[in-house]
């Protein structure tokens, strides 16, 4: 009876160890989905404020880039979402509707079913282009406030805007991830970085990044490369930041005269991913801009 006792509180004991490395693992965020309208969003939250603070991820990214954010912003009394857009991640994979605007879409029904009628959207790198379809929407729950993280509403050097990528350039990138995805989708991840960071955070970036399958990835690839938003800078219609890197500062201090009510923070030595990068002067930034009144 004793041997028995014993091996069930040692059992007890290891399916404690275990539950407690599961959520430890998980982070000090919830793991949820919601259905909307023809897909499954998946979505991490933290905190539960008044004040909804939605993060948008880049091209073939996921919610977890954002895993410096959730815990801090939900600490300062937001409700923080992050969420993988449709065909990223563990949202699910559609053949059709991988575009920019069919994201808006899925953004404003997103918000619609969570029933946050007033947000903070903070949009990185292609989703800046998410936020600038969005706005542009007749279909628009509008935001209290709105940042750009690197990125740029064109992502060609096209007339006068200076954007990030040659045509050049943006085909070898698409040839290279056809060619060998997985080493081109690490060749990637790293070059988000100005700083050395632990291999394990590559690798996890990486594998999320494998997630979106190559169709999808190349249909939004098309739309971001060749697509043109910069006229949806005027009609931004809140208060709204950018924030880049200091080699994207120049592409930035010229767009930004075409937006109003906009301020322009950079981050130091920091690469694409500043957010992971810097994440202690990102936040600051952020958290600075969103106590503003």
């Amino acid at each position: 009876m004793q041997k028995t006792m014993i091996g069930v509180i040692s059992l007890l004991a290891l399916i404690s160890t275990a539950a407690h490395a599961t959520a430890k693992d998980r982070g000090p965020w919830k793991d949820l989905s919601v259905e909307v309208g023809d897909i499954k969003i998946h979505y991490l939250e933290a905190g539960n404020g008044d004040r909804a603070l939605v993060f948008i991820t880049g091209w073939a990214m996921t919610a977890e880039v954002w895993k410096e954010q959730l815990p801090y912003f939900a600490a300062r009394g937001f409700r923080v979402i992050a969420f993988d857009p449709r065909s990223h991640g563990q949202t699910t994979k559609t053949e059709l509707g991988n575009t920019y605007h069919q994201q808006a879409a899925d953004l404003h029904a997103f918000l619609q079913t969570l029933k946050i009628e007033h947000s903070y959207l903070v949009g990185w790198a292609s989703g800046i282009t998410v936020l600038l379809e969005y706005i542009s929407s007749p279909e628009t729950l509008k935001p209290e406030k709105i940042v750009f993280v690197d990125g740029s509403p064109t992502a060609l050097t096209i007339e006068d805007c200076p954007g990030t990528l040659a045509v050049q350039k943006a085909r070898s990138q698409l040839l290279a991830f056809q060619d060998d995805r997985a080493k081109a989708a690490d060749r990637y991840v790293r070059s988000l970085f100005k700083t050395r960071q632990p291999e394990y955070l590559y690798k996890e970036l990486a594998e999320n990044s494998l997630k979106t399958p190559m169709g999808a990835a190349a249909s939004l690839y098309f739309d971001l490369f060749t697509g043109d938003r910069r006229p949806a800078l005027a009609r931004v219609p809140v208060p709204n930041l950018i924030v880049t890197t200091p080699e994207n500062r120049t592409i930035w201090e010229q767009i930004k005269s075409k937006i109003p009510r906009s301020g322009l923070e950079v981050v130091e030595g920091a690469g694409d991913a500043m957010f992971l990068d810097k994440p202690q002067a990102f936040n600051q930034i952020l958290d600075a801009f969103l106590g503003e009144h």
